[in-house]
């Protein structure tokens, strides 16, 4: 059988190219309610959620106009004067740190693009998540078909094998051709042991990425050749998710390079003190100013200036990346068309006729067993790879929706 294996992602952008639908209970699958229920359910995706979530944290701890508390200080204790009297000094203050530099505007700047990167990462995990569930389902739906297939293959042997027999206890055939169609009956069996395997496997790839436990129920329904013939719909003028993610990416190391570079200014410290001493007292202003004399963030200057080039670098390789990937989706979208077009139009109209004749003619001694084999299994041939090019024209169509942006 040829192989059924395609671009896992290829599939997502089917959420565009077929209407929305409710995240639906597990039972009888459509595309639609599969990707729905991939969007309500997908361990991968709720993972990314919490990300998000998490992300929130910085761009909370940065919002505040300050970032540092201000600091209350007190100092009380007895002090000995002349002629033997005591008594009590104390002192009270204040103090405020202040950020220089621009350093707490670099900081929320970091924070809104690391939250705008896990959001924009999230959008692209759904993507890719999405992507190997549609496809998982067109590989369960085109095994659901095959097994139907082989099932109509077996009864149609089945029933050979049985006429069969009847000529040969009439005399009509030798011993040779009840044997070759006890043969091909017991192969047709054998095939449809393997697709009914098949389409359980099949079944349980997309139940674990939709995070089904194996209790529940769980098939699906529809048409690969109706998933096959969909229009694409038209290029999205928003950037895709994993480019918006390096674009957030880079603009937050900027800002921690700004972060960086404004180090080298001094954080200053304003405050008040009150002290009484006995009978005196006064109110001091302090200023306290760290002189950034050895540390003035040359780790996180060289670290953050060796990310920006980094990302700047992985953000143009992304953007061609991209535009190789869609000139390739339309490429193979257009082949995997015209391929299933010369099957369904040059072929399948001959399929049934040709396979009524054959039997025809057998039955009427005009052809022979071997003769009347052989035209069944070149019809079977062509009838899976219909349903296989059916297949990869839906993988294709929809691969071309997601690479031009085209997001669920």
């Amino acid at each position: 059988m040829p192989n059924l294996s395609a671009t896992a992602a290829c599939v997502l952008a089917a959420a565009l190219v077929w209407p929305r639908a409710s995240a639906a209970l597990p039972s009888e699958l459509s595309f639609q309610d599969a990707l729905a229920l991939a969007r309500a359910r997908a361990p991968a995706l709720r993972e990314a959620e919490d990300l998000v979530a998490e992300a929130q944290g910085p761009v909370a701890g940065a919002s505040p106009l300050l970032r540092e508390n201000p600091t209350l200080s007190a100092e009380v204790g007895p002090r000995k004067l002349d002629a033997g009297r005591r008594g009590t000094q104390f002192s009270v203050g204040l103090s405020q740190p202040f950020e220089l530099g621009g350093k707490q505007g670099a900081r929320r700047e970091s924070a809104r693009a690391g939250l705008a990167r896990q959001s924009a990462e999230k959008s692209d995990t759904e993507r890719r998540v999405l992507g190997e569930v549609g496809a998982a389902f067109l590989r369960a739906l085109h095994a659901r078909e095959l097994s139907r297939l082989l099932h109509e293959t077996q009864e149609a042997a089945k029933h050979l094998a049985e006429s069969t027999k009847k000529r040969l206890e009439a005399g009509d055939v030798p011993v040779v051709d009840a044997n070759v169609t006890r043969v091909a009956l017991a192969r047709t069996h054998a095939a449809v042991a393997v697709a009914e395997g098949e389409e359980s496997i099949s079944l349980g790839e997309l139940r674990v990425l939709l995070g089904l436990p194996l209790e529940e129920p769980l098939t699906v329904r529809g048409s690969l050749r109706e998933l096959a013939s969909l229009p694409v719909p038209a290029p999205s003028s928003h950037e895709r998710a994993d480019i918006v993610a390096l674009e957030s990416g880079l603009a937050q190391a900027e800002a921690e390079l700004r972060l960086g570079k404004s180090q080298r200014w001094p954080d200053v410290s304003l405050g008040v003190r009150y002290e009484s001493e006995v009978d005196e007292s006064a109110v001091l202003g302090t200023l306290s100013v760290p002189l950034p004399v050895f540390s003035r963030g040359q780790e996180d200057t060289v670290t953050q200036d060796a990310r920006v080039r980094r990302l700047r670098t992985a953000l143009e390789t992304a953007r061609r990346a991209r535009d190789i990937q869609v000139e390739a989706a339309r490429i193979r979208d257009t082949k995997r068309q015209q391929s299933l077009q010369v099957l369904e139009r040059d072929a399948l109209p001959l399929l049934d006729e040709n396979e009524a004749l054959a039997r025809k003619s057998y039955e009427a001694g005009e052809m022979d067993l071997a003769e009347l084999l052989l035209v069944r299994r070149e019809t079977l041939e062509t009838r899976i790879a219909l349903l296989d090019s059916h297949l990869q024209a839906a993988l294709a169509r929809v691969q071309l929706a997601v690479e031009t942006g085209v997001l669920p």
